[in-house]
Order: C-alpha cells, then structure tokens, then sequence
C-alpha cells in the first residue's frame, strides 16, 4: 500500500498547521524583547510559554511537511526546493529548542529562527504559488501539459483524491 497524502478533503494538512507557527515564532521574539527589556518572572514565563508553543506547533507542522515531503514525486519540480525548505524549517526547530533551553540566550536564538522563518515561508509560498504544489489546477495543468485532456486531467486527479490522500 503506497503512503497516503496528507490532504484532508483537498487541503493540505501541512498548509493547516503552519499557520501556527508563523505567528507564534515571531511573538515570541516579542515576547523575549519584553523579557529583556523589562526582567521579571511574568515576562519569562510569557516568553517560555510562547516559545514552547511556538516550538511545539513547528514540530507538528514539521512533522506533516516532511510526510507530505515524502509523497512528492521526485522528479516533480518543487522537490528541490521543498527539499531546501524542509531542511531549513528542521534547523529552525533546534534553533527554536536551543532557545527554550539557553533562556539567556533566548533573544538573539528567536531572532535566527525569525531570520529562518522568513526565508522557510518564502520558499514555501514559492512551492504554492509558483510551482503550484498541492494545488488542483495546477495538478490538472501538469497532466494537460502531458498531452491529456481537459477531462482526462480532471478524472486522474478526481481519481488521485479519492485513492491517495488520507480523506477525500
């Protein structure tokens, strides 16, 4: 049995869970400011809190990007630049860790991770928006570039839906 996509009634289970973390990482450098600026046990439990939450929705959403990483066509155009993606995210994650476990050297730790999360979440809009990855009609524009028709295309990926991904 091939492994199933992690796609949930056509949405990318991946694309779900990123959002998370895109917000809380960069509030938690907020966070971490607040907590070097004005020290005390409020601003470093809200600054550990953050950041634990940061790091733990990163992991899930690392976790499903590096499944859905798996079920990619190798010689699929954005597998290279998924691959670059993916290998920056999981640097994030240990810089994310390191950041929870030095907190005195939280600070500068959130602004690499924030450094690597811009750069993470452009390739990944690059993936979507440009080479169209897990989007249906650039799939079904794949399969006309192929030489079959509108409604061949159509049927592969109604038929890829139902077959390959988790819940169709």
């Amino acid at each position: 049995m091939d492994m199933k996509h992690p796609v949930i009634y056509g949405h990318p289970l991946h694309a779900m869970l990123s959002d998370l973390p895109a917000a809380l990482i960069p509030m938690a450098l907020l966070a971490a400011v607040a907590e070097r600026v004005r020290p005390g046990r409020e601003t470093c439990l809200a600054a550990t809190a953050i950041s634990a939450l940061a790091l733990g929705s990163a992991i899930t959403a690392g976790l499903v990007g590096w499944w859905d990483w798996l079920t990619m066509p190798g010689d699929h155009p954005a597998h290279g630049p998924a691959t670059t993606h993916g290998l920056l995210n999981t640097a994030g994650l240990g810089v994310g860790a390191a950041a929870l476990l030095a907190p005195r050297r939280r600070l500068e730790l959130l602004v690499v991770l924030n450094a690597i999360l811009l750069v993470a979440a452009w390739i990944g809009g690059d993936l979507v928006y440009r080479l169209g990855w897990r989007v249906r009609p650039a799939e079904e524009l794949e399969l006309l570039d192929q030489g079959k028709s509108r409604a061949e295309a159509r049927a592969l990926v109604d038929k890829h839906e139902r077959e390959d991904l988790l819940l169709s």
